[in-house]
Order: C-alpha cells, then sequence, then structure tokens
C-alpha cells in the first residue's frame, strides 16, 4: 500500500477497526437477530470486535505491502477483516451467517480480484483464486451434508468461496494452510469447551471464526510457496 510501515499501520487499522465499529451499534441491539434463531439471553456487547479488527487489519496491511502486493488486493483483504469480524461476531451470538454478507462478499470479491487481473495482467493468479473458492466451496458442502446437525452449517458453505478465492490469490499453499488452521482451531475450541464442561459432543459450535481466524493468520504470516 505504501512505503512507509506505519502509514500501512495506521490506514489498515482505521480502515478494518471502522467496519467493525460501524456494525457494533447494530450489533449490539440485536438488528442481526431473527425470530428463528430462538436467542433469549441479551445481545453481547461485543467488546472485543473494534480493537481486533484494528490490530489485524493493520497488521495484514502491513504483512502484505511488505510483499509489495498492490494496492487494490490489500484494501480487498483489509476491508474483509473489518467484515470477517462482524461474520465472527454474529456466528458466535445465534450460530449463523447471514446471506446479506456472504453473498455480497463472494461477489465483490470475484469483481475486485478480476480488476486486479486487468490491472496487473496476472491471469494466472486470478484463475487460481476462481478455482481455489470453487474448490473451497465443494469441499464444505460435502463437510455440511456428512455432518448432520451438528457439523458444517450452509453459512459456513457459502463463505467458503469468498476464503477460497482470497488464499489462491496468493497461492496454492496459503488455501491448503489457511484452511488447516481453520480445523485446528476450531478443534481447540470445541475442545476447550468440552473440558470446560460448557458443551458436549452434540452442540453445534460456530465455525465462522475459525473459518476467518484461519484466513487472516495467512495473511498475516504467510506461508511457504508451493
Amino acid at each position: 500500500m505504501t512505503s512507509a510501515p506505519w502509514v500501512a499501520l495506521l490506514v489498515g487499522g482505521l480502515l478494518a477497526g471502522g467496519i467493525a465499529l460501524l456494525a457494533l451499534a447494530r450489533l449490539r441491539r440485536g438488528d442481526h437477530r431473527r425470530v428463528d434463531d430462538e436467542v433469549t439471553t441479551p445481545p453481547p456487547r461485543n467488546a472485543w470486535l473494534v480493537p481486533t479488527t484494528v490490530v489485524f487489519g493493520a497488521l495484514v496491511a502491513l504483512e502484505r505491502s511488505t510483499q509489495s502486493a498492490h494496492v487494490l488486493l490489500v484494501i480487498l483483504l483489509v476491508v474483509m477483516v473489518g467484515l470477517l469480524g462482524v461474520l465472527s461476531a454474529i456466528d458466535i451470538d445465534v450460530h449463523r451467517l447471514p446471506n446479506s454478507f456472504t453473498r455480497p462478499m463472494a461477489l465483490g470479491t470475484a469483481v475486485v480480484l478480476t480488476a486486479l487481473a486487468a490491472l496487473t495482467g496476472d491471469w494466472a493468479s486470478w484463475r487460481r483464486a476462481l478455482l481455489a473458492g470453487l474448490l473451497l466451496g465443494v469441499v464444505y458442502l460435502v463437510l455440511a451434508f456428512l455432518g448432520g446437525a451438528t457439523g458444517m452449517g450452509m453459512g459456513d458453505v457459502k463463505l467458503a468461496p469468498t476464503l477460497g478465492m482470497l488464499l489462491g490469490q496468493l497461492s496454492w499453499s496459503s488455501v491448503l494452510i489457511g484452511t488447516a488452521a481453520a480445523f485446528i482451531a476450531g478443534g481447540v475450541f470445541a475442545a476447550a469447551l468440552l473440558l470446560l464442561g460448557r458443551a458436549d459432543r452434540k452442540t453445534a459450535m460456530p465455525f465462522g471464526p475459525a473459518m476467518a481466524l484461519g484466513a487472516v493468520l495467512v495473511w498475516v504470516l504467510p506461508p511457504l510457496t508451493l
């Protein structure tokens, strides 16, 4: 984004954190809830949301700028950090990833990556991104059918193509490591809840936050390229 590291940190943090801040009041009012969510507890305060997105947004902007990524890709990734933070908060609260987020995110990602390919001439990365998005969507769809009521939800399936495209734009190793990190994070979280007695083997758990964390960690800590 820029040769000055502190500028990348500042802009990335403000952009990602600003997206989270705009959504915070609505989340605290419970505007994301539906009647069929059957949630009776008050909406959580989500005090973690803004500082977390600020930190990760800043780190993604810094790391990707250091990797000499195109400014359009850096902005896209930072915006996604903010949106993924909001989606994670919703999923934790109601165990649902709304179509009003996942569908525009997938379409917007495809459009921006197409524009990026047109600007840079790097159509190889564009093809890899679209293929990765398709493959990851299929993988999650299969897991959703195999997992039953406590497995993957359709919201996870609809988020997968977006993350697949964004990881695939970087490399195939990014797709593999980001996906593996998501399942590791989800497994650790589930194991912790089981050990603490706050869940059992039949408890449905939100997987969106783990998917988001796996992708963001790759954007912050680039893996080796295959």
